[in-house]
């Protein structure tokens, strides 16, 4: 036998004794627009360990937080490209995807955080196959919390709240669809330009859930909160279909199991969050004013506008009605 033929047989042993090599982990990358150090980044990376432990490494979950992915309209398109896989969306991202979701954001919709549950279990069959049939998995709902109007000046009636000059997030036409309804000027800008809009008054309003105001400082510009909740922003977690069908059979029931789990609990924490962002608004002196009889007469008209306004465009009577009849039944069984 020559050198050359020992050293091979040498080399085959010492592979058959070291074992099969391990594969590297599939890439789940997940992006958010929220900072690190959040509810929302914080629950994720929970979720990416429970993720890595219970597929034993076979898949990684890499979160993009921040806005370093850009905005949910860069984050959508890198997912068409597989750049990113997946992402946690608002309204607004879910809405460009599949419009009719925004349906759940219909201002004056909801009375409480239970009957958007009662909804969102009930109705998530149907949105996980339409989100489906655009070429995505819906993961899990979330939530961003009730949206409040903030101002830099008072919000004590109708005609003050038609006087601001209001933010609105550019392309989000839902929300265009809602100031216009009730009445008042929409400023656009994207999401990271409201703090320079405040700042140099080119807006004077912003609508957020309590934890963004406090989360992104816009609270820190203004003076008045109208204490009266508009509308339930909605989120989910969403995942391109090419990327979902890639893992394991076996992996894919891991992730969607953990994904529902972790959903539930960032939605608790989220609304624990809101109402703790709340008392920072308190007792940062932002004056809360309740809404008077005459503007919460005509929020509920302009809230019947809005809907008119948005059938067929963006979701249909059948879809409204079928979300309604859901809270009509849980407040019948409360009864």
């Amino acid at each position: 036998m020559n050198k050359i033929s020992l050293i091979f047989i040498v080399a085959l042993i010492l592979c058959s004794l070291s074992g099969p090599a391990h594969a590297a982990p599939t890439e789940i990358k997940i992006a958010v627009v929220m900072p690190e150090g959040s509810t929302w980044t914080n629950t994720l990376h929970d979720f990416a360990d429970a993720v890595a432990k219970e597929t034993k490494g076979e898949v990684a979950v890499k979160i993009y937080a921040g806005g370093v992915s850009g905005d949910e309209v860069d984050v959508l398109r890198k997912m068409r490209v597989n750049r990113l896989h997946a992402g946690g969306f608002s309204g607004v991202g879910l809405g460009m995807v599949l419009p009719e979701i925004r349906v759940l954001e219909a201002p004056l919709l909801f009375d409480s955080y239970e009957e958007v549950d009662y909804v969102k279990e009930r109705m998530f069959d149907d949105f996980a196959a339409r989100f489906e049939e655009k070429g995505y998995v819906l993961l899990g709902f979330a939530e961003a919390g009730f949206v409040y109007l903030f101002s830099q000046r008072p919000l004590s009636s109708v005609a003050d709240l038609k006087q601001t000059k209001m933010w609105v997030w550019k392309g989000d036409r839902v929300a265009e669809n809602f100031l216009e309804a009730f009445g008042v000027q929409g400023y656009p800008l994207q999401l990271a330009d409201v703090n320079t809009g405040l700042d140099t008054r080119m807006i004077d309003s912003f609508y957020s859930p309590p934890l963004a105001a406090v989360a992104f400082q816009w609270y820190a510009r203004v003076r008045y909160l109208l204490d009266f909740p508009m509308v339930n922003s909605t989120g989910a977690l969403l995942m391109t279909k090419s990327a979902f069908y890639r893992l394991k059979p076996e992996n894919r029931e891991i992730v969607s199991r953990l994904v529902k789990q972790y959903s539930a609990e960032l939605v608790r924490l989220t609304r624990r969050d809101n109402d703790e962002a709340m008392q920072v608004i308190q007792e940062a002196g932002i004056e809360r004013i309740a809404p008077t009889s005459e503007q919460i007469a005509s929020f509920q008209r302009s809230a019947q506008k809005n809907y008119e306004m948005s059938v067929p465009s963006l979701y249909s009577q059948e879809l409204l009605d079928r979300i309604r009849g859901l809270i009509a039944e849980y407040r019948a069984g409360k009864k």
